[in-house]
């Protein structure tokens, strides 16, 4: 990398896409919840350190959850239609107790990408989107005209809808009364080619969030990230970034927990 290079993304500013993983936080109602304890405190000295560290002591936690709570990147193993997998792949074929043999979370590439914020609400002249608000595509292509932004092949497209500030302050009111993309704006999407969608809800579509899904994940065989932050990307205008992604290398999996983070140039 060049000394130049460097210097620039040095100088510019990062954006944490990720929500806060906590007891307690949204899930999906037929998910298990994320749960965190601490598995050792440091109550006592570690009797097999005493000759070599004097006093040490150390403390560990023990996480049980879903890939899929949280902010998230869901794998094309997680959903099929009429027990099909992307390209046909039958799902039964593939399956076994300790993971998918084939489009599991291992397969999702580390994503450097151009990434386009779709400010939804900010192009209607509002702060949140209305609750059970569908997306339709001539919203997002009438918020690409109002931001000045084109999307080319390859981008990875980012939906605002303004509900991510529930994430830690409503539970009920993000989990259910959030705005989506439908289908016919789902579908506009893979026709542009993008390689990657992130939402900043959990559901992603409304009114059918799991035909949706299928469009994305089976039809196109694009991943689809859900529950982002987008706040502060939308609240500094910053409408094309560098997103970096990295998923959790889980062999099988069906999803990975991320913190995705954009890079942008300070305004």
């Amino acid at each position: 990398m060049s000394e130049q290079l460097i210097e620039h993304v040095l100088a510019a500013r990062v954006y944490d896409l990720g929500q806060p993983y906590f007891n307690g936080m949204p899930v999906h109602p037929e998910d298990p919840p994320f749960n965190m304890v601490i598995y050792r405190y440091h109550d006592y000295t570690r009797q097999i350190f005493e000759k070599v560290a004097p006093g040490f002591s150390d403390s560990m936690e023990l996480v049980i959850t879903s890939m899929h709570s949280g902010t998230h990147i869901d794998a094309r193993c997680h959903m099929a239609r009429n027990g099909e997998l992307h390209q046909g792949v039958k799902a039964s074929e593939i399956a076994f107790h300790s993971g998918y043999k084939k489009y599991g979370t291992e397969e999702i590439p580390i994503y450097v990408k151009r990434a386009v914020l779709f400010d939804v609400p900010a192009y209607k002249g509002l702060d949140i989107l209305p609750s059970r608000y569908g997306i339709t595509a001539k919203d997002l292509e009438e918020t690409l005209k109002w931001e000045g932004v084109e999307l080319k092949p390859g981008d990875v497209a980012l939906i605002r809808t303004g509900y991510s500030r529930y994430f830690t302050t409503d539970k009920e009111k993000y989990l259910h009364d959030f705005a989506g993309i439908t289908e016919e704006s789902a579908r506009w999407l893979v026709q542009k080619k993008i390689s990657l969608l992130g939402i900043d809800n959990l559901a992603m579509a409304v009114p059918k969030p799991f035909e949706t899904h299928l469009i994305f994940l089976v039809d196109a065989g694009i991943h689809v990230m859900k529950s982002l932050y987008l706040e502060e990307l939308a609240r500094d205008k910053q409408y094309v970034s560098l997103i970096i992604v990295t998923p959790l290398k889980i062999r099988g999996a069906t999803g990975s927990l991320i913190r995705p983070i954009a890079i942008a140039a300070q305004k």
